[in-house]
């Protein structure tokens, strides 16, 4: 009996150590008079039975009226929530020095080991940062891109081609979120390597380069997961698999870099072509980068070029499937600015504005980045219009729920219907700049690929729009809640859509 006692007592201690240690710091906000919902063991304020998104949403609903900040529990962690977006920008740009480098670069990851992620700007903190993403962003520039758009003009020929023969009868129903995925991944290949990846000669035969880009992307969502699940115990991360690429990856980046080196050896015309991988040649040679660096810098573009443009894409194309008005006006501007050879010139794109608005719609509703979250690199204050100056201590974590602003009624009337009017006349940069309208972030740390993502966005559905009628058959999604479990919030399943050949 005795033996059963002792053993009971040193399990009732052990969990109430273990409960201690979980919620000791739980009353942290209340100490300091900040508002904030009440945590639960282990997972804090978040359900898990929904995206993290819906979690920030309903906090952000619950205090937005009242209050410009609240204090809430990512499982164990203490975050600050803003739910003002003036607070947000002061945040991402005029405060920027204070909360410099972004939650996540202190993922515990070895450097060594994961060299991927090593080299990509997202995981740098401090001058690290600002080298790497500066030589990337170099690369990435409107003159870059505009000297690049005949690779864009390639592969919408080669995405006309697969469409005709899927439509060779007038009309097929066709997966459009693979379809899109494809031509992403088709784009990178040439632009990053020029190599070609044969991800559009049909829609069916499996393809390596494709297979290996997803498990890319299940990888890095992976990462995320396991960082979050190892908040309670964070030692437990040495031995979980935390690397943010896989080895696959990193393997077959190298092996492409290697061949498209060999081949400009080979063929002296190719060593002027306007891609990504010419520009780092110059940069290796002008910095001395390793390969590492070089294999590192192409991840980036392909990680932040690659599943978001498909997503923003295939998702506008489902929206304008279910509002064929808004899809007959933007056909219509599509094809009057049509040149000889069926294509619409870099210039003329980047300004059509039926086109644009219905790309910051699609944006406004899925929202590609659904909240950001920064560390406090300085202390700092943070003044609330009560005159109330909140103290940041260094370490902290700030999070701005992206997602929550571009649904806010008070700042986009009707917020779940898909209206690209709304933003006719409308100067983005100046919603940017109120924080209401972050869909790239905002400051030093914008998306550093964002106009490559536009480009592949808009070449993806002029080349569609302007030779079919996309319709909405019985296997189609219907509109509503977005439930994706992915790091960009959007529809479920499969996107099945019937294309007809006009």
């Amino acid at each position: 009996m005795v033996p059963l006692l002792v053993t009971f007592a040193l399990l009732a201690a052990v969990g109430f150590l273990i409960h201690k240690y979980l919620t000791w710091h739980y009353d942290y906000f209340k100490k300091m008079g900040l508002a904030g919902p009440e945590p639960k063991i282990w997972l804090g304020n978040f359900s898990g039975k929904q995206h993290i998104a819906y979690d920030f949403d309903d906090i952000y609903n619950k205090y937005k009226q009242k209050h410009q900040v609240v204090g809430i529990f990512v499982s164990r962690d203490p975050q600050y929530l803003i739910l003002d977006p003036k607070l947000a920008h002061e945040i991402l740009v005029t405060n920027f020095k204070s909360f410099r480098d972004n939650f996540g670069s202190n993922f515990l990851y070895d450097k060594k080991e994961d060299t991927v992620a090593a080299f990509n700007p997202f995981f740098n903190v401090g001058e690290e940062w600002k080298t790497k993403r500066s030589d990337v962003m170099s690369g990435l520039t409107q003159h870059k891109l505009t000297s690049a758009y005949p690779i864009w003009k390639n592969c919408t020929q080669k995405l006309g081609k697969l469409l005709k023969a899927q439509t060779a009868k007038g009309s097929s129903i066709i997966e459009t979120k693979n379809l899109l995925l494809r031509y992403t991944s088709n784009i990178l290949g040439e632009f990053l390597w020029g190599l070609e990846t044969k991800t559009l000669e049909s829609l069916d035969e499996p393809n390596t380069y494709l297979e290996v880009a997803q498990k890319i992307l299940a990888q890095v969502f992976q990462g995320f997961m396991c960082y979050y699940k190892c908040i309670p115990f964070p030692w437990y991360r040495r031995f979980a698999d935390h690397r943010i690429f896989p080895h696959v990856g990193d393997q077959l980046f190298s092996q492409f870099t290697k061949d498209a080196y060999a081949m400009r050896e080979r063929d002296a015309s190719k060593k002027n072509q306007a891609d990504f991988l010419n520009y780092l040649r110059q940069l290796q040679e002008k910095k001395n980068l390793s390969h590492s660096e070089v294999i590192g810098y192409l991840a980036t573009v392909f990680v932040d070029g690659y599943d978001t443009a498909a997503t923003v894409a295939f998702h506008a194309l489902f929206y304008l499937t279910h509002h064929p008005e808004y899809q007959e006006k933007l056909r219509q501007e599509i094809q009057s600015n049509l040149e000889t050879d069926g294509t619409i010139n870099y210039q003329a794109l980047s300004v059509l504005p039926y086109l644009d608005q219905c790309v910051q719609e699609t944006l406004r509703m899925i929202s590609p980045l659904t909240f950001t979250s920064r560390i406090c690199t300085e202390p700092t204050e943070l003044v609330l219009d009560d005159g109330r100056r909140l103290p940041i201590q260094k370490g902290e974590v700030v999070t701005i729920p992206v997602f929550s602003y571009l649904h806010d009624a008070e700042y986009f009337p009707n917020p779940l219907e898909y209206k690209p009017e709304r933003f006719e006349n409308v100067d983005i940069s100046e919603l940017t700049k109120r924080g209401t309208f972050l869909p790239f972030g905002d400051g030093p740390r914008i998306c550093l690929g964002r106009h490559l993502g536009l480009l592949q966005v808009k070449t993806a559905i002029v080349e569609i729009l302007k030779s079919y009628r996309l319709k909405v058959c019985d296997k189609t999604p219907p509109i509503g809640r977005l439930e994706s479990q992915t790091l960009i919030i959007g529809v479920d399943g499969d996107m099945l859509v019937e294309y007809e050949r006009l």
